[in-house]
C-alpha cells in the first residue's frame, strides 16, 4: 500500500506555512498551477544562489531560452522577500546524487529555493554578501517547510552537495551548509512524529549521469529512440529518431517500464531504466 502523508503530493500549502513563519511573502501570478509535473514525494529542500544579486522572481518563473521555468518553487530577494513561484516540479536540481535521493531525480523530490545572490566564490566565508534579511528568510523558509513535513534540518541540502560532482555546481556560494542546517534546526524546534525514512536510492554506476524525460532534446534522446525502435520493435517500431523526447517516446518508455520488473512506470529514463535498457553510454551515435 503506498505511503501517504504531508510529504506526498504537490506542496499547495507552501504559502500558508511561510506566512505562519513570519516571512514577507509575495505570490507570483499563477503559482498554484505552475510546474512541469507533479512531485513524487517531497524529501527535503535544496538551496541555490541565482548567480546574480539582481535575479528576479519573474526570471525564476519564466526560465531561460534553453531551460523553461519554473526554475524553483521559491525565490528569495536580498531584502528578504519570499516569492512563491510554483507548487509543481521545477527544473532546479538536474543531474546529481545524494544518499537518500534517487540519482538524478532531485527535481521530483526536492523543493528548490533560489536566492538572488552572486554566491561570491566557492571558498568565501559563511554569509559573505548574504544580507541578514535574505539569510533569515532562507532559514525561516526551510524551517517552515521541514516542520510541515515532520523533517529535521538534515533534509536541507545545497545544490553543491547534490550536483557538485556531476555538474561542478558550488551553490549556494558563501554558505557553509552545516552552519545553515544548525540555524534551521534551532528554528524548527521539536518534531513529534518524524517522517518515514526516504526510500533507498536507485543504482548508480555507468548510468549515473543519465536523465531523460518529456521535453528533453539532443543526441542522448536520439540514442534512446534508436535503441527502442530497433530493440523493441513490437511497441516502439513507429518511433521517429528526431532527438526530441515527445509523447510517443514517453509512451514507449512507459511500455518498457511496464514490461520490466522493478521499474517505476513514470516515463522518465533515469539510471535504473537506462541500465535495464542497456543503453550505450559512450560517445553519441552519428
Amino acid at each position: 500500500m503506498p505511503q501517504t502523508g504531508p510529504w506526498t503530493g504537490d506542496p499547495v500549502w507552501l504559502a500558508d506555512v511561510l506566512r505562519a513563519e513570519g516571512v514577507r511573502l509575495v505570490a507570483f501570478p499563477g503559482w498554484r498551477d505552475r510546474g512541469h509535473a507533479d512531485f513524487k514525494d517531497i524529501r527535503g529542500v535544496m538551496a541555490h544562489h541565482t548567480g546574480s544579486d539582481n535575479a528576479s522572481a519573474a526570471s525564476i518563473a519564466n526560465g531561460r531560452a534553453d531551460l523553461p521555468g519554473p526554475l524553483s518553487q521559491l525565490h528569495i530577494a536580498r531584502d528578504g522577500t519570499v516569492t512563491v513561484v510554483a507548487v509543481g516540479v521545477a527544473w532546479h536540481a538536474g543531474v546529481g546524487m545524494y544518499p537518500w535521493l534517487p540519482t538524478n531525480m532531485g527535481n521530483w523530490h526536492m523543493i528548490g529555493i533560489e536566492c538572488a545572490n552572486s554566491g561570491t566564490s566557492p571558498t568565501a566565508p559563511h554569509r559573505t554578501n548574504w544580507p541578514d534579511a535574505q539569510y533569515d528568510a532562507l532559514v525561516r523558509s526551510c524551517a517552515a517547510i521541514h516542520r510541515r513535513l515532520a523533517q529535521n534540518s538534515s533534509r536541507t541540502i545545497g545544490h553543491k552537495e547534490y550536483a557538485g560532482r556531476a555538474q561542478g555546481k558550488w551553490d549556494p556560494g558563501a554558505i557553509t551548509m552545516d552552519i545553515l542546517r544548525g540555524d534551521i534546526e534551532s528554528r524548527i524546534g521539536a518534531v513529534s512524529k518524524p517522517a518515514p525514512r526516504p526510500r533507498p536510492p536507485v543504482p548508480v554506476g555507468a548510468y549515473a549521469d543519465i536523465l531523460l524525460f518529456r521535453g528533453s532534446e539532443g543526441p542522448q534522446v536520439a540514442q534512446l529512440q534508436r535503441h527502442l525502435k530497433y530493440a523493441y520493435e513490437a511497441y516502439a517500431g513507429h518511433l521517429v529518431i528526431d532527438g526530441v523526447y515527445g509523447p510517443q517516446t514517453e509512451a514507449a518508455v512507459k511500455e518498457f517500464q511496464r514490461r520490466t520488473h522493478g521499474l517505476k512506470v513514470d516515463g522518465i529514463v533515469g539510471p535504473a531504466t537506462a541500465a535495464a535498457l542497456n543503453l550505450w553510454v559512450g560517445p553519441p551515435a552519428a
